[in-house]
């Protein structure tokens, strides 16, 4: 039996049976070694032949950003049986890292190692079947969570608000939340009659237990409950939602062909799909990079009659009106007919999630308690979660009193100006009760300083919302912390460990405590 290894999966979950590992993500990496037959693959040299070892390492990492467990051991379970949801995979080895487990003695990491093959019976068949494969029974397997990529379009009514809803729709569906919503696109009706009204379009991504076929009638009845009907194939809608892809599986099944038969043909698609994941892939025969099919697509086109415009990008939170689509359009859509990115600094539409990284650095005393009250701010920032939080740091200050300084990660649906807003706020609240931004009777102690340092797919330069942090690449009371949380960080595209060995203060940094974070007592700067 051939073999192939993932090593070093990583992801943050929130995993163990402490209270606060219910709360607080951490650090979790995954092992995995696939045993399966790759004699056709190496004469073939096809990829269904084999298995996506890039679609594997996101199941694993969805298993480990899904539901809590107590145990290490349940969560490689399910891992083992994500993995061999893959037809081809007959047994897989996993383990499962556990470095910041809460030990009380020093220790380097915890692993749970397991290994499990495919059974032969009729129940575990049904259970390790294929995520994408809708031949099944088309349920999922108990508390496996799938992804999946949903086209949603229409041309009848108030198309937008429509599609609002529907998003908000499928997100209430059980077991299922949206977790990216693209950019909205209008879309000449070519091949319809003169005065046809013009299609809007959007792609949003989600997560759901629900199979394949399960996924596909609820929105079936999405559609009918916004008045649609499907008497007609080629004609104006109020609503159409379409599965584009399901976990990367293929299927022929003319009730559910996956991936969508035509999503490679249409600009409506995987422009959106582009703008929302740069880094997307349609798998099947006409697949490959969604973002090369989609400047393909837009090279191909008469450049004086774009097949998609942009209409919006904060679609999801207000109409936007025709003169303000129109230079939304116009700013987005370059001469060259690629499509720009969202800089992210507007109101988040409550449904698109960004990563974010959030220094903390304060000179006080208390720091470490000023700290967990503001991560426990943070945390309770709606539509906000913490999900990575660094060691803490000592900083030695040639000019001034020395720091504590400290790192965390979140999951945000706030905008980049939203978010600086309420970090402001936070701040104000740790300096509640001082003269000004120090405290006079601990010696002009500052109390805390929080920056948005990084948020992904932000590029925001002006006075209120500065993102990436400009100096963050050249302070090590940032850039240490960092790399500890995430050792494949990186900052404008540099990696934060390159950007720490050139740091002119990083002779100035020093672990204080890698597990500050459950401990009760206060730090005590000398």
């Amino acid at each position: 039996m051939d073999t192939i290894r993932l090593t070093g999966v990583r992801a943050n979950g929130t995993h163990g049976v402490l209270d606060f590992e219910h709360e607080r993500a951490q650090t979790f990496i995954v092992d995995a070694t696939l045993h399966l037959d790759l004699t056709r693959a190496g004469r073939t040299d096809a990829l269904e032949d084999t298995v996506d070892y890039g679609r594997i390492a996101r199941d694993i990492t969805d298993v480990i950003e899904g539901g809590h467990v107590d145990l290490v051991e349940t969560l490689a379970q399910r891992i083992a049986d994500r993995v061999l949801a893959h037809g081809a995979v007959a047994a897989v080895d996993v383990t499962v890292h556990k470095p910041h487990a809460p030990i009380t003695v020093p220790f380097d990491d915890v692993a749970v190692t397991i290994t499990r093959g495919r059974a032969g019976d009729a129940s575990e068949a049904r259970t390790n079947a294929s995520a994408g494969d809708v031949a099944a029974d088309g349920t999922a397997a108990p508390d496996v969570i799938h992804r999946t990529v949903i086209a949603l379009g229409g041309n009848q009514g108030d198309v937008a608000a429509t599609l609002r809803a529907a998003v908000r729709d499928i997100d209430a569906l059980d077991g299922t939340q949206v977790v990216g919503v693209s950019p909205l696109y209008r879309t000449a009706a070519w091949g319809m009659p003169d005065g046809t009204p013009d299609f809007l379009n959007a792609v949003i991504e989600a997560t759901t237990l629900l199979g394949a076929r399960d996924l596909l009638a609820a929105l079936r009845r999405i559609e009918t409950a916004h008045g649609r009907t499907h008497v007609e194939h080629w004609a104006d809608r109020p609503l159409d939602l379409d599965i584009i892809d399901y976990d990367g599986g293929e299927s022929d099944d003319p009730a559910l062909t996956l991936p969508h038969p035509r999503a490679w043909q249409r600009a409506f698609v995987l422009v959106p799909w582009a703008a929302l994941d740069p880094k997307a892939d349609l798998p099947g025969m006409h697949g490959g990079p969604v973002a090369e099919l989609a400047e393909g697509l837009l090279a191909e086109a008469d450049p004086d009659e774009p097949p998609v415009t942009l209409e919006a990008r904060d679609w999801m939170s207000s109409a936007r009106t025709a003169a303000a689509a129109s230079s939304a359009a116009s700013a987005a859509v370059g001469t060259d007919g690629r499509t720009g990115q969202a800089d992210g600094a507007q109101a988040g539409d409550g449904l698109t999630s960004r990563r974010a990284v959030i220094s903390m650095d304060s000179t006080r005393t208390d720091a470490e308690r000023l700290f967990r009250e503001a991560i426990v701010a943070i945390d309770g920032i709606p539509g906000s979660q913490v999900e990575g939080i660094s060691p803490l740091y000592h900083v030695s200050n040639l000019d001034g009193p020395d720091a504590m300084a400290a790192v965390i990660q979140v999951e945000t649906k706030l905008g980049a100006r939203e978010l600086i807003g309420a970090l402001d706020a936070i701040e104000h609240g740790a300096h509640a009760g001082d003269d000004a931004e120090t405290d006079p009777g601990r010696g002009g102690a500052r109390a805390l300083d929080l920056d948005l340092i990084d948020m992904d797919g932000v590029t925001c330069d002006e006075p209120d919302c500065r993102v990436p942090w400009p100096t963050a690449r050249e302070h090590a009371a940032v850039l240490a912390p960092w790399m500890d949380m995430d050792p494949e960080a990186r900052l404008g595209g540099d990696p934060v460990s390159f950007l720490l060995a050139m740091a002119p203060d990083a002779g100035r940094v020093g672990l204080l405590s890698d597990n500050w974070i459950i401990q009760g007592g206060e730090g005590d700067i000398r």
